[in-house]
This record gives structure tokens, sequence and C-alpha cells, in this order.
């Protein structure tokens, strides 16, 4: 359990250190190796993270901060590492609630821009749980009580007398390591060894800037590497701009910038305004132009790579590419010093307002939404770099405030409510003058401050955006302000006033023409009103009517959300079976696009449902995970909702009584220590003993191959057919909810938000 990342090359010594700061690490709880620029202390850290990550329960985490670069969004960012939505006015006391009692060892890594927020959480985490340990690297000391300092140094290259003593040598290691694998014919021997020990003592044994050499030995000897290697520190002697221990590293991207051509010096700088990564059409768009052709950025990017200065990650597809954060930096200098910065910041900013545009667009149409999210998750530190930009910037600010609001299903339902409540508030506060996307910023910040069960907070928001949107009718403006003006009803247990709205907004968008995914999301809601307020039959039929949509359309955010009021309105009926079989099915469909905050209301009604049906020990058990999974929603639990705490705190009293205390404190705390995350929470409770695939792992790596039981490939075929639910039922003899049932199965496994795409796996599998 963790987020550790696979080596890709191999790690060369060190042993000394890593046990150094095991034992550090087994005595203290805050062990931070400090050192400059270039050091190794990344990998050094990584290492011992795993090393000892099997001490730790609940795992090692790896938080890379090197592309945050806003403080107040340093827990959020922690916190998304453990699936954490962002729902909550106090995200550092979220993530210190979280962790609390958790065995966990966390690496913050690059902590040296943002050192005092860095210690202040530290200091909360530690107060708050005895098992956490943490592992910082920073060019500096956070500077908190306990915290124990290493301080990580150079590889050493002390003198040596023949090749074996200079084999031995960590530093002469790496750098033959390095050479051997961009040039087959190198090799340390007698002829080359004195000189490849001169290397690295001129690089005074920093492992960056050992590798950066290493490169050049495809086109340079070691004699010449040696001159170039003079020639540059000459120059930095006259005019130095770091300190000591950093020349050698300055030193050496300024020898490598300048052995690279024009164009691959401008590209340099160029990628520098992307963080967190990027892909090739990325680079295309942004970089290209002014001196490089579009057609020339792949081979342009390849001789970056293959100089070191470029990282890529080939477990992915597309493949990715960063900058490490010392080569960044250096490019960032180089645009700025060109005068070029501004513009292509721009440039930068631009692109991901059509990527945005494009995500929201496909978002609507339901088919994409696993992608969608995916597409957006991978590309938040840009996204959060475009926003700062757009801002930041007198001239752009109307362009800040069209891409946060642009993003609201990003924010709104893939767990960022409260970063997205922070930009929005950013966005309202620099554009004052009413317009649509001012007014479509004001619905989105209401919707998610119901999210968070706080009604009285949306109320003034979505008033007026309802003032913009009637003096201009627009329609999906006046829809969304109906829908959270009901919610807020809803949410206050006024359900009479909450049908009624939810209806007319409902009404409202179907007026609209063509699809969008809130036309299904509005049934969803109407759905769960019309049972809370007493009419369940009518629950069912309308939320029968938005699952068949769900089917023809491939909408998946709307469809857990459906099957939970379906099986709401089951439950309350008696008809228990059939919401449980609702509600598991609504569980699968949760995980598949991580959306917590359904699988939560699907997994609080499951307790309902086993203590309705006397599997109280069952029911005991779910309270438990149910306990656990709220609070990776956020804000309120139940969102406040007043029937509802009322029926769970009757679940819960009538299921203690029925076992005892002692019996329910055992079922309930095997459902809790087994719900250590949302997905913990979900494998257990679906009873599953490997979890599923779900679509937050890496795009591209390649799955184990699906397997499917007889009657599910039965039905796969007849769904490729083109046969509907009904009619593969009639053609099998069975009911139509549990074709449905098989379907999902079938989705969840294949990794698919549509059953469209049934027909094209199977016939890859044939072939």
């Amino acid at each position: 359990m963790g987020t550790l990342p696979a080596e890709l090359t191999s790690f060369i010594g060190r042993q000394r250190e890593l046990t150094e700061i095991r034992r550090l690490l087994s005595a203290s709880r805050l062990v931070t190796l400090a050192g400059a620029g270039g050091v190794g202390k990344t990998r050094l850290a990584v290492r011992v993270a795993d090393q000892v990550r099997h001490t730790f329960t609940d795992g090692a985490w790896l938080i890379e901060l090197g592309d945050l670069h806003d403080p107040d969004l340093l827990a959020q960012t922690v916190s998304a590492a453990f699936g954490i939505r962002d729902a909550d006015d106090d995200p550092p006391a979220r993530l210190t609630e979280y962790l609390r009692g958790k065995s966990v060892l966390l690496v913050l890594d690059n902590c040296e821009h943002l050192a005092g927020a860095c210690a202040r959480l530290a200091r909360d985490l530690l107060a708050a749980s005895p098992d956490i340990r943490i592992l910082a690297t920073s060019r500096h000391v956070l500077a908190i009580e306990g915290e124990r300092v290493y301080s990580v140094e150079p590889l050493a290259v002390p003198p040596v007398r023949d090749l074996a003593d200079a084999a031995s040598l960590d530093a002469v290691t790496l750098f033959t390591e390095r050479a051997t694998a961009v040039s087959n014919g190198f090799s340390l021997d007698a002829d080359n060894w004195a000189g490849v020990v001169e290397v690295c003592r001129r690089l005074d044994g920093l492992p960056l800037a050992i590798e950066l050499a290493a490169v050049w030995v495809r086109t340079l000897s070691i004699d010449e590497l040696l001159d170039r290697l003079d020639d540059t520190f000459q120059l930095l002697s006259r005019n130095p701009v770091a300190p000591e221990r950093q020349k050698s590293l300055v030193g050496t991207i300024d020898w490598s910038y300048l052995l690279c051509t024009p164009r691959q010096r401008l590209l340099w700088s160029r990628l520098s305004v992307f963080a967190g990564g990027f892909h090739l059409d990325a680079a295309e768009e942004v970089c290209a132009g002014d001196g490089i052709e579009r057609t020339d950025v792949l081979a342009l990017v390849a001789a970056l790579v293959d100089k070191s200065l470029v990282q890529t990650a080939h477990d992915r597809a597309p493949t990715r590419f960063r900058l490490l954060q010392t080569i960044r930096e250096y490019g960032r200098q180089k645009l700025a010093e060109a005068g070029d910065e501004a513009a292509m910041r721009d440039r930068h900013s631009e692109y991901f307002h059509r990527l945005a545009a494009n995500a929201e667009r496909d978002w609507d149409i339901g088919a994409h939404q696993v992608q969608v999210y995916t597409i957006t998750r991978r590309d938040h530190a840009n996204l959060r770099t475009a926003l700062e930009h757009d801002l930041s910037t007198p001239g752009r600010y109307t362009a800040g405030l069209d891409l946060v609001v642009t993003l609201h299903f990003f924010w709104l339902h893939c767990g960022h409510l409260t970063e997205g409540r922070l930009w929005l508030a950013r966005a309202l506060g620099v554009n004052e003058r009413p317009s649509r996307n001012r007014s479509r910023a004001l619905w989105i910040s209401g919707y998610a401050a119901c999210l968070m069960g706080e009604p009285r907070a949306a109320l003034p928001l979505v008033q007026e955006a309802g003032e913009w949107g009637r003096r201009h009718d627009d329609a999906v403006v006046l829809g969304h302000t109906e829908m959270i003006t009901a919610a807020c009803h809803f949410l206050q247990g006024d359900f009479a006033n909450a049908t009624a709205l939810f209806r007319e907004a409902s009404e409202r968008f179907a007026a609209i023409p063509g699809f969008t995914s809130i036309k299904v999301l509005s049934l969803a809601t109407v759905s769960q009103s019309e049972s809370w307020g007493g009419d369940p039959a009518t629950a069912v039929k309308v939320a029968d009517r938005g699952l068949s949509i769900c089917d023809s359309t491939g909408e998946l955010r709307a469809r857990t959300h459906l099957l939970y009021a379906r099986s709401l309105a089951e439950w309350m009926l008696g008809d228990h079976d059939a919401a449980e079989s609702d509600l598991l099915r609504g569980v699968r469909t949760a995980r598949l696009f991580n959306d917590i905050l359904g699988a939560a209301m699907c997994v609080e009604l499951l307790s309902w449902t086993a203590a309705a049906t006397g599997r109280t020990e069952l029911a005991a058990e779910r309270l438990g995970v149910s306990d656990r999974v709220w609070p990776l929603v956020g804000g309120k639990a139940l969102l406040g909702q007043p029937r509802a705490l009322a029926q769970h705190a009757t679940c819960e009293h009538e299921t203690r009584e029925a076992l005892g205390d002692a019996r329910y404190r055992t079922a309930f705390k095997r459902g809790a220590e087994a719900a250590t995350g949302f997905e913990p929470a979900l494998t257990h409770l679906l009873g599953e003993n490997v979890a599923a695939p779900t679509p937050a792992a890496p795009v591209g790596r390649e799955p184990s191959e699906p397997e499917l039981t007889m009657r599910e490939l039965e039905v796969a075929e007849l769904v490729a057919e083109g046969l509907t639910n009904k009619e593969i039922a009639q053609r099998l003899v069975i009911s139509r909810r549990t074709v449905e049932s098989h379907v999902d199965h079938i989705l969840g496994k294949l990794g698919f938000s549509s059953r469209s795409r049934i027909p094209g796996w199977l016939a890859e599998r044939r072939n």
C-alpha cells in the first residue's frame, strides 16, 4: 500500500547513508534529508521508504511538491494521495483526522519552497497520531521541534591509485553505468579510469551532474569531456551565481545547455512552463513557432531525452515527459532572460483552456466520463499553473474565470471541492462585473456548498446567479439555480418544496436541445426527494427512466445516484433484495469512476438493508465501513440531511440492541479496520480478495486479461449483437434485473463506462 514509484534506473551505493537514515527514522518521527539540488535526496528518500515500508501497516506514500506553489493547497495535495475528497473548509484538520491512528510513512519531497506550510502540517500530523513518520527532502531544514536532519553529501571521490580503486567508487560506478546505457562501446578500463575519476571529482560527486555528463560519452571522449568542463567552470568562476557546492551542478547544466543546438535550447526553455509533466501533443501546441516547427518537436524532445534533460514515463500511453525540478528551474531562468516567459505562459494557459473545454464537452455527453477524469487528473498541476497565471495577470482575469467554471465537473464530482471553492472565490474577486461566467461561478460555488452539507452558505450565491439568469432568460443558469435551491430545501428536510423545485429544474433541463449529463442527474434528485417525501413508487419510475437514458448514452456520474435513488425507494417499499442488488451495482459503478460520495451513500443504505433483513452482524460491519468512508467525502456525514441522520441513528440503535454491545463493537470494528481507504473499503464490502481495476491507475498500463464468467461472456455476446437488457432477459429466460447486474459486472471488470465498447473488446479477444 502506498505511492512509491518504481525505479527506472539502478540505485548506486549509498549503503552507509541508507543505514544511518533508517536508524534515524526508527528513533525519530521527522527526518529531513537536507542538501543541495542534484545531490540525490529524492532517490535516497524513496529507497529508504521502500526498505522500511513493510513496518508501516498503512503503507509508505510519496508526495511530490516540486510543482506545487500555493501553500494553501498543501493539505489537499497530500490528501489526494490517500484518495480523500477535497471537500472541507479545513483540509489540514480533515487530513489529520483521517491519518489519526494510522501507521504511515509520509515522504514529503521538495519542501524548500513550502517550508513554513510543510512544517505546520508535519507538526499537526505528528501530534495527532503516534504511528506516523515523516521523511522530508529539502534544500534547507523545516526547523520544528523533534526534527532530525541528515545532511546528504555528494558521492565521495577520494584519491585512487588504480583501476580497481576507481571501480570501487560509487561516483565512478554511477558514471560508468549511465555512460554504458547510452554508448554500448563504453567501459571503464585501464586507459580511461583516471579521466573518469577526474570528471567525477570536477563535478564534486553530485549525482545529477554526473548523470548529465555521462550522456556525452556518446559523442565525446573522456579527455574532450574534461576539456569542456574546464571551459565551463572557468566561465562560472569569473561570474559566480551559485553557492560553492552548487557550482559544479550549475556548471554542468550550463555546459549541457551550451552543447545543445540552438533549437534544443529554445525548446528546453519553453518546456519549463509545464508543471507535473506533459505529453507530446501539448509540447507541439505550446512550444512550436518562432524558431521551432511543429514537425520538429518530437525530434527535439527525443534529443533532450537522450541528453537526460527530459525524463520519460514509458509505462504510460501516450508517453508522458517531464523535466527534473533543477532542470526546469534552469529553463525558466533562460526563458525569463530571453523575455519570452509571459508569452509562453499565455500559450500554456490557452492550451489548457482548450483541454478543459474539450473535457467539459466530453463530460456532458456522458460516455467518456472515466477518460475525462483521468485526463484532467493527470494535468491537474498544469491546470493549477494556468489558473495561477490567469488570475494574477491583469488582462487575463476573465480567462481565469472561464477556466475555473469550465472545470466545474472536476471540482464538484472528482474530489476537489475545497480547491475549487478557493479558485472560484479568487476568480469572483477579480471579476466583479455581472456576466454569464460569473453567474456560473456563483451556482458552482453554491453546488459545492450543498455537497458539503452547507445549504445556508449556498443560498446567497444561487440567488445572485438566479437574478442574472432571469434578466437574460438563460435556461441553463436558471435550471442550476433552481436545482441548488431545491437541494437547500432537501438538506433541511423540506421535501415538498424540494420535490417541486427539483421537478421544475428537471423539466427546464429537458427542454434544452441535445443531451447533457445534468439532464439525467436531475432525475436522480427528483427520485430521491420523492422517496423522502413519501412517494417511493413514483421514485422508482423516475429512477427507471433515468437508468434507461444511462444505458443508451453511457452516462456514468448519474448512474450511481440513480441506482441509489431506486434502491432507497425499494428499501422503503420493502423490496430489500432488489435494493441490495441495486446498491452493489451502484458501488461498482462508483468505484469505476472514483465517485466517493455516490459510494458512501450506497454503503450507508446497504447497512440499512442488512438490518431490515435481519443480518444484524453484517449491518454493524457495514456501519463500520460507512464510518470510514463518509470522512473521505468531506463536509457533513449524510450531507446533514435530518431524515437520513435519524435513520442512521435508528439503524445503529436497533443493530446494537439485537447484537448486544460486545458483538456490535466487534463487527463494527471489523468493517472499520478493513476500510483503510476508498478502494480497500469497497473491496471488503464487495467480498473481493483483489481490488478491481480502477480508472485512477496510470493510463496505458497493461492490465491482466479480465476473467468473465461463462454467463457474463454469454451476456456480452448478446450485448454485442445489439440486444437491449429486456431482450437479453427474454432470450436467456432470466430477470431484467439479473441482466443489469451482469452488464455492470462486465463493465466493471473490463474498466469500461459504456456497453458500446463491449463489441470491440470481444472482437479483439477473438483475434
